[in-house]
């Protein structure tokens, strides 16, 4: 860790010595770029044809070109304008260039990972973002940031835990799913593979932009790493230039959105003692009359009220991010470096106990590095250079996650006497050690305080090199390149542990001297241990690149191929600690004649060791056109001023067959026994996308884009033992798999924008995204479960992760046995329990008066949902900027179950969920029921059935942004360009369907954190 630290601290001392040694302006002539409004545009990009030189405007329009240039014209972008392409002779003699403002945000390039295409020029369906707007979300992880910002891309929380990143916390799908195998998107970073955690890391100051890449047209280059679309995201890089400095700071407050309050110990005590007596135990088999009444008092220690869930958890925690930017160069050498620190706290309370030898306070600390180098050696061969990295030091306490210990806080009823036992003054052994319950040998209090502690730190660095070369003495246009990327990955922990006397109050509240030690947990000291994970990536990449005009006709093709390795080490042995090898040929050519005609072909060739060497490798072809028809000479509008129409269809090829290595291999054990069968026929799925879709801009503001996709898979991986009996002897999932399945996925997507300049001051703009994905299991060779069952499938015919349950009869008003007589006269039983008076009524739709897993129905949809919408919008006036976005999902379902949920569960923990359960005196009152009757058992209530199932969808106020640029006038005073001021508000509110107000939608559980609204102060400086 020290070595790495220290190579780091050299490596940036000599990049900034390099810097200032090669931060040298020309002698040319300035040339400037404005608006129509002639003011100057901050940040364009200039680039000659040929690509030898690039360059950004500063403050004042400006910028140089190099004293010798062979190209003809150059290319100017910038956000919000129209491409502008302009010869240099033109260039010298005007001196100023003026670009158009561009409503329908055709201008600049997007980039594919192997090459960038103008966004004119696209076939296929690809969303974009860029880094300033990634930014406008403070958040640790990269993921939150372009959360409903890209459409097409849906992610889902899964772990909102400040300090947890990258391991699983995210689900990511790119237009839903088409396969029952992985569906995780393939990630590029500056044209490297790289792995998904990865990317969590990343700090969007960082980045120019993230595209994603969503049919086949754009991923069918990248073969069998394809199928569930590509995210690239392109770093900053240097240009030629004065050297240019930002320095930025962030304070964040950030509470939980939605913080749970569970019943008092009076309430809790009335609620166990109806739940007994509804278990045939006694009116007040639990608590006394008395004991409750003592309790609500509150006065009294030996009858303690206590709010778990307050004294551990904070209100609010702070994030600290510090961080420079530094760019510039010549045209022969330009670079960009971005240094940043984190420092996170973590929610969870720890107690000073001044016995102590050590801190468990968790937190974590991430330090992030890039530096982005590109060299013009000569006239044809140039090179580059990407060093990236971050290192994370994380503290735990009791050495688990934090979700860990916040699930244990719902297992402490607030009767249960602690954290710690009272001072025993006769014997010492007896005061102050930790209490819990009997079943709970975790209690928090030890947890985070007596139980020690684990240090892990991380460590990623990816070094990345290459070469190219410009081959104009050959044919104009034509260059070869190579690099090379290495990724290395350390994981250490350090481990401290102990262990920790429990103690337990018998029944008696009459006394506070009546705990007695819990099993056999004593005091002991601190044991040490250590672990480690080591895992390397390593890509090599060629590719021959032709790019020209001739006259109204151009080209743009990429011919590439690159290898992949990634080799795992870690404490213990598993399948994955064998290396994972890859190798991929990719084509692509773009022909366009007169910018208002298109055509590409694209085709990936590729193979991986998963598979036998005579299915190893993978054809994935795609061709797609685009026409702009209101660029024809014939189509003169004042309504309409864009009409695009575009079309693909091809091939992306899917090898994700989850954690199993080298299915084609018999699994032999060293004993000689056989385990799975191989299939040496297995190969990769080929997965056949259709993509059509219309651009459609009105009146230079308005702007509609619709896309209709198809996708379908016939060869899916799928398991053979779905047709064969269980009967037969040999365990199901010994059998080999199958190239058998079937499944499509369909849906849509719709953009509507509008984008105006109102003023030379004063520009506002809002768009409004919609997808909906849904997919179809059509057949993986399912055998029907019997004709007794009322739906004899429970894959085919319906979607990936459909929930089945149980639905409740509520023709008698409330669903639930209201009366012994009715629960008689209904005849029914249940395989799973006895049903008794208060419990749900199920329908038995099979009609054999038995209700059992033959009367299971299809609920809801499943947990990753089918349509996905946002809206966005702003204005920019003068120095101020303003920004919101609401983001939402609908068609998206899951159980509720476990803590929470049944009551049982946990000692028994109740929220609102509970507070009004069925009881005859409640029911004969005619007041609200709206829960079944409670029990301290597991219920014939307790299973998946309608009653539980929530409907997660939700619209959330996910970003509001204000920012407002100092005037000139007082960051002149310091030499600064501009000093900016921001205000960011994530996660404001939420609006949603759930039973439960405690829990969010987005995960779907009160027993994990729940999402962080963050209030955040930032302030940045250019120079």
């Amino acid at each position: 860790m020290e070595k790495n630290i220290k190579f780091i601290a050299l490596y940036i001392i000599c990049l900034l010595m390099a810097v200032s040694s090669y931060a040298q302006e020309t002698d040319n002539e300035l040339n400037r770029i404005v608006n129509e409004y002639n003011q100057p545009i901050q940040g364009a990009l200039i680039r000659t044809e040929d690509g030898k030189f690039t360059s950004r405007t500063a403050k004042d329009g400006t910028f140089k070109l190099p004293s010798k240039m062979e190209s003809q014209f150059i290319h100017i972008s910038a956000t919000g304008y129209q491409n502008t392409r302009i010869s240099v002779d033109q260039l010298i003699n005007d001196g100023k260039i003026q670009l158009t403002f561009d409503p329908h945000n055709m201008g600049g390039d997007v980039n594919f990972g192997y090459n960038s295409y103008n966004k004119e020029s696209i076939t296929g369906a690809v969303s974009s973002v860029s880094g300033e707007i990634l930014d406008r979300t403070p958040s640790n992880v990269l993921s939150d940031t372009y959360e409903g910002r890209l459409p097409g891309l849906t992610v889902v929380n899964n772990i909102a835990e400040l300090t947890f990143f990258g391991y699983g916390n995210f689900t990511k799908t790119i237009r839903g799913i088409s396969s029952v195998n992985g569906n995780t998107p393939l990630v590029i970073i500056d044209g490297v593979i790289a792995p998904t955690q990865y990317i969590e890391f990343i700090s969007p100051k960082e980045i120019e932009s993230i595209s994603v890449l969503k049919d086949a047209s754009a991923t069918a280059a990248y073969g069998i790493q394809g199928s569930a679309g590509v995210i690239v995201i392109t770093t900053k890089r240097g240009y030629s230039g004065k050297l240019s400095v930002e320095g930025y700071a962030d304070y964040s407050f950030q509470q939980m959105t939605r913080r749970p309050q569970f019943v008092n110990s009076a309430q809790y005590a009335r609620l166990r003692n109806e739940a007994g007596e509804r278990d045939g135990l006694g009116k007040y088999s639990q608590f006394s009359e008395e004991e409750i009444g003592l309790f609500a008092a509150g006065d009294d220690p030996r009858y303690p009220n206590n709010n778990w869930f307050d004294q551990f958890i904070k209100n609010y925690v702070m994030r600290q991010r510090v961080g420079v930017n530094v760019g510039g160069g010549t045209d022969k050498f330009r670079y960009y470096s971005n240094l940043s620190f984190v420092h996170q706290e973590e929610p969870l309370i720890i107690t000073d106990e001044p016995n102590r030898k050590y801190d468990p306070t968790p937190n974590v600390n991430i330090g992030n590095f890039r530096t982005n180098m590109d060299v013009n050696f000569n006239d044809y061969i140039s090179g580059y250079m990407r060093l990236t990295g971050n290192v994370k030091r994380e503290i735990l306490a009791g050495g688990n996650m934090g979700w860990t210990i916040y699930n244990y806080i719902f297992q402490q009823p607030p009767t249960m006497y602690g954290p710690l036992s009272p001072i025993n003054e006769e014997d010492p052994d007896m005061s102050e050690q930790v209490v819990t319950v009997e079943g709970l040998d975790n209690p928090v209090y030890g947890i985070l305080n007596r139980s020690g502690y684990r240090t892990v730190i991380e460590t990623n660095i990816i070094a990345q090199a290459g070469l190219k070369s410009d081959l104009d003495f050959l044919t104009k246009g034509l260059s070869i390149s190579g690099s090379m990327a290495y990724q290395t990955y350390v994981r250490n922990e350090t481990g401290t542990n102990q262990s920790y006397k429990r103690l337990i109050r018998e029944d008696d509240f009459s006394t506070l001297d009546n705990f007695i030690q819990y099993k056999t947990f004593e005091n002991t000291p601190l044991s040490y241990s250590k672990g480690s994970v080591f895992f390397y990536y390593l890509n090599f990449l060629a590719s021959v690149d032709y790019s020209r005009r001739f006259g109204d006709h151009s080209i743009n093709a990429s011919a590439h191929t690159y290898y992949l390795k990634q080799e795992k080490e870690s404490s213990g042995s598993s399948s994955d600690v064998l290396p994972y090898k890859r190798q991929n040929f990719g084509l692509s050519a773009l022909y366009g004649y007169k910018d208002r005609y298109f055509l590409k072909a694209d085709m990936g060739y590729s193979g991986s060791e998963q598979f036998h060497p005579d299915y190893r490798y993978t054809l994935t072809p795609a061709v797609s056109a685009a026409w702009i028809a209101s660029k024809e000479d014939f189509f003169q509008s004042q309504l309409i001023s864009l009409l695009k129409f575009k079309a693909s269809y091809g091939i992306s090829g899917n090898d994700q067959l989850g954690g199993a290595r080298f299915l084609y291999l018999d699994n032999i054990r060293a004993d000689g026994s056989e385990r799975e069968i191989g299939n040496p026929r297995l190969e990769a799925e080929k997965i056949k996308k259709l993509n059509v879709g219309i651009n459609l801009g009105f009146l230079n503001m308005f702007t509609l884009d619709v896309d209709y996709f198809s996708d379908h898979v016939n060869n899916m991986l799928i398991n053979s033992s779905h047709t064969i009996p269980e009967y037969q002897g040999i365990p199901l999932s010994y059998f080999p798999k199958l190239n058998e399945g079937e499944m499509e996925n369909k849906g849509f997507e719709v953009s509507l924008g509008f984008n105006k300049h109102l003023s030379k001051d004063f520009s506002v703009f809002a768009q409004a995204n919609f997808m909906q994905a849904k997919n179809k299991v059509i057949s993986i060779n399912e055998a029907p479960l019997g004709d007794d069952y009322a739906y004899p499938y429970r894959t085919e015919g319906f979607s990936i992760g459909q929930l089945w349950g149980y639905e409740i009869d509520r023709s008698n008003g409330n669903g639930m046995f209201n009366s012994a007589e009715e629960l008689a006269n209904s005849k029914l039983s249940y395989s799973f329990g006895t049903p008794r008076v208060g419990d749900f009524i199920y329908k038995d739709l099979n009609n054999d008066g038995i209700i059992d897993e033959k009367d299971k129905a299809p609920m809801g949809y499943s947990g990753i949902p089918q349509q996905e919408y946002s809206l966005t919008g702003g204005f920019a006036w003068k120095n101020v900027e303003f920004s919101f976005l609401f983001h939402g999902v609908r068609k998206s379902s899951q159980f509720l179950s476990g803590i929470g949920a049944y009551e049982n569960q946990g000692k028994g923990i109740f929220n609102d969920i509970h507070m009004n359960a069925w009881t005859p005196e409640r029911y004969a009152a005619g007041e609200e029921i709206s829960f079944p009757a409670l029990s301290l058992s597991p219920s014939t209530n307790h299973v998946a059935n309608d009653f539980f199932l929530n409907d997660r969808s939700y619209l959330r106020l996910r970003n509001v942004t204000l920012a407002y640029s100092l005037p000139e006038r007082i960051s002149e005073k310091i030499r600064s360009e501009r000093i900016k001021v921001i205000l960011n508000i994530q996660n404001l509110f939420t609006l949603d369907n759930m039973k439960s107000r405690y829990i969010d939608p987005e995960i779907g559980s009160i027993a994990t954190f729940q999402p962080y609204r963050v209030f955040n102060i930032g302030i940045s400086a250019n120079f």
